[in-house]
């Protein structure tokens, strides 16, 4: 199955954004995500790409912040 990471803020909020996917039915796995030469370590919640535009709503309306949605390596 094809991916997708949610990057988040921290990992803290990466825990927080799996817990409130896989409360509404969205299987998640927390990652440590690829490095970005301007930033340091980066987590996310990595999901199936058929769940991205679900989950994308399900986070803004919980007010959990993701700055970018990457393909994984």
């Amino acid at each position: 199955m094809e991916t997708r990471i949610i990057i988040t803020g921290s990992q803290t909020s990466a825990i927080k954004a799996r817990r409130h996917l896989e409360s509404n039915g969205i299987r998640a796995k927390i990652v440590r995500a690829p490095k970005d030469p301007n930033e340091g370590c980066r987590f996310g919640a990595e999901i199936g790409l058929a769940f991205v535009p679900r989950a994308k709503s399900l986070l803004d309306e919980a007010n959990i912040y993701y700055s970018d949605i990457i393909k994984p390596y």
